[in-house]
């Protein structure tokens, strides 16, 4: 299968299952952890390649790359902020298809504040090479950003990966390393914004079809009124679980009544 923008997870059957949520890595279980435990005949690809918006452009090009392979897409599965992604998915590709199974995995919205946690939680993994002084400095840049525009994403964002290429070049002097490295590292985190950002654009309803929200222990949806089934698991094991990879597949299959 050539693919532009997925990478594929498992094969195992011919229909298809659209996986959205960022590439890059994180502590929490994800779909690569959920994909082989699914006794499902489906063969699951994962986003691989967002790239920069306006989101409908992203999503023509991620759903025409899916149905280019002669596959159908039987369902379409997003991940916290990917969650409003994968809405988007399934509308696209019921417009020429059946509506697909959507289901999204504790949904999170994208704000100025998830934003805001999302730089400093970063800048948190290299606190070892930081002063209290840039870390503070960093924090109350976030919180000032919030408070003075909380409905300026793109703002926010911008001046968070100005002052994350910043302290990232401290760091990279005070250890002796090159540019690429600092490159690099800047480069992981800009790109991490601008999914958030496609995110933002997004919603968590579908016009076909309605989605299922499932979520771990003490996480609700955010949206009021949402198809939602709770589960007792913890967040960082909600893609990992067992139980959770049967119920899927009882979903994908038709097994279980929504």
């Amino acid at each position: 299968m050539e693919l532009t923008h997925w990478r594929q997870l498992s094969d195992r059957g011919p229909d298809l299952v659209l996986c959205l949520d960022f590439p890059g890595g994180r502590a929490a279980a994800g779909f690569a952890d959920l994909a082989p435990g699914v006794p499902v005949d489906a063969c699951f690809l994962h986003l691989a390649e967002p790239g920069s918006g306006p989101l409908d452009a992203c999503v023509d090009r991620w759903v025409a790359d899916a149905v280019a392979t002669g596959r159908p897409v039987r369902a379409v599965l997003g991940y916290c902020a990917g969650s409003s992604l994968a809405t988007c998915v399934a509308d696209a590709v019921a417009k020429s298809a059946p509506t697909p199974v959507t289901l999204l995995f504790d949904a999170e919205a994208t704000t100025a504040g998830s934003l805001s946690h999302q730089f400093t939680s970063t800048l948190e993994t290299s606190a070892d090479h930081l002063t209290a002084e840039e870390l503070d400095g960093a924090r109350a840049l976030a919180d000032e950003l919030v408070e003075a525009h909380p409905d300026d994403l793109p703002r926010i964002a911008a001046a968070l990966v100005d002052r994350y290429d910043a302290v990232m070049g401290e760091v990279a002097a005070r250890l002796s390393l090159n540019q690429f490295f600092r490159q690099q590292l800047t480069g992981g985190f800009t790109a991490y914004v601008e999914y958030m950002l496609l995110a933002a654009q997004g919603r968590f309803d579908t016009r076909s079809g309605t989605p299922l929200f499932v979520s771990s222990k003490e996480h609700e949806p955010p949206v009021d009124g949402a198809r939602h089934l709770a589960l007792d698991v913890d967040h960082t094991d909600l893609l990992r679980e067992p139980a959770v990879h049967d119920l899927v597949a009882e979903l994908l299959k038709g097994e279980r009544p929504w």
